[in-house]
């Protein structure tokens, strides 16, 4: 099973390059892939979490990333559909593709933190998720070449073109985001992939259930579909019997990569953590 590390920009590390510092050390130990996470305001959390140390742009984060590793995959987890606009959110993550030479992943989600949603005001909350859905038809239409119009709830252009495009024909991998029947519907219609957050095994089982059902109602199947649980996990939690024991645990229930996300800003600890759990558990 492949094993990926979520950077801690979101854990208020004052200097940034620290943070790419343990993406470099990440890779060089063996990860398989690197992650960003996205908020944009100190809301409900991550201001109880923060106060007013800063929250790096995950973007921002991702392109410095594509030029300091070579190796790695680099992905979003996940990035808040609702707080953007498709037209710039295009043309950023393919440039930061082909900084990457075509590692981008990119990982999506309708978020949950209403306050956040509120005041960022760019779709009212109960109607993110059409939103969402939106977003991603435009994605679609700006990565293929040539002109392409659409009419909708919140987007509307005519002979729109845009480029460059994503480095693999077709577009980045998608991994969507959430829980339950609404994400399997929107996974099986957009996805490359599914991202469950804190999923015990035995969930992850009943996902994949409604994951196949929304898959073979669009004439696809689980065969090639990517499954990724992200976990929050002590940064203190370096067992690696019981990692080996969870590792499995997880791959019999289906899941193909892990993305481990360490709960702390101490940078001493988080290069400990990748030291000693790195080695162990990479592929």
């Amino acid at each position: 099973m492949r094993f990926g590390y979520v950077v801690p920009n979101s854990w208020g590390l004052d200097d940034p390059r620290e943070v790419i510092g343990l993406a470099v050390r990440g890779e060089e130990l063996g990860v398989d892939s690197l992650w960003v996470s996205h908020h944009v305001l100190h809301a409900g959390f991550v201001a109880e979490r923060l106060g007013r140390r800063p929250y790096h742009d995950p973007l921002v984060m991702l392109a410095a990333l594509a030029t300091a590793t070579s190796r790695a995959r680099l992905g979003t987890s996940v990035m808040v559909l609702p707080y953007l606009h498709p037209m710039p959110t295009a043309k950023a993550v393919a440039t930061i593709d082909h900084l990457s030479g075509g590692r981008l992943d990119l990982g999506v989600g309708v978020g949950g933190l209403r306050e956040e949603h509120d005041a960022i005001g760019q779709v009212p909350f109960e109607q993110r998720g059409r939103y969402a859905d939106e977003f991603l038809q435009v994605l679609e239409l700006l990565w293929s070449p040539g002109p392409s119009s659409f009419t909708g709830s919140f987007f509307s252009f005519e002979g729109v073109e845009a480029y460059p495009g994503p480095v693999r024909a077709g577009g980045l991998p998608v991994f969507v985001g959430g829980h339950g029947r609404p994400a399997a519907v929107r996974a099986a219609r957009f996805g490359t992939g599914w991202q469950g957050v804190g999923v015990e095994p035995d969930p992850v089982r009943a996902q994949r259930s409604q994951l196949a059902e929304a898959l073979a109602a669009r004439g696809r199947s689980l065969d090639g579909f990517g499954v990724q649980v992200r976990l929050h996990v002590p940064v203190e939690d370096v067992d690696v019997d019981a990692w080996r024991d969870r590792f499995a645990a997880y791959g019999e229930a289906g899941v193909d990569e892990l993305l481990l996300a360490p709960q702390s800003g101490d940078l001493g600890l988080h290069r400990q953590w990748l030291d000693t759990l790195v080695p162990a558990l990479g592929s």
